[in-house]
């Protein structure tokens, strides 16, 4: 195996460490704060119906952040958002060819 190709390797299993721990933290911080918030909510109110439901909120949280992360998911790409797709906008030439 050449040097190049073990640097290559390397920057590749150093990258994807970066990702797992990247996701695995995402996902404990966003579940964590949403307990947090449910049972200071819970606390406050003498209730206990705010842990579950925060708890549902954080797990739907780290799931949309670990779209997000592997990139699955870009935020801000509405279904009705035609901007950025390419579609519905006439090219340059298409303008200069139709006259």
């Amino acid at each position: 195996m050449r040097e190049r190709d073990k640097v290559k390797n390397r920057k590749e299993t150093m990258h994807a460490l970066a990702m797992i721990l990247q996701i695995g933290l995402s996902i404990m911080v966003c579940m964590g704060m949403s307990l947090a918030i449910g049972y200071y909510i819970d606390r406050l109110f003498v209730t206990k119906i705010w842990v579950p439901v925060m708890m549902l909120v954080g797990i739907l949280a780290a799931i949309r952040s670990m779209l997000v992360l592997t990139g699955r998911y870009k935020p801000g790409s509405g279904s009705g958002d035609s901007a950025g797709d390419g579609k519905g906008q006439d090219d340059e030439n298409s303008k200069d060819h139709a006259d």
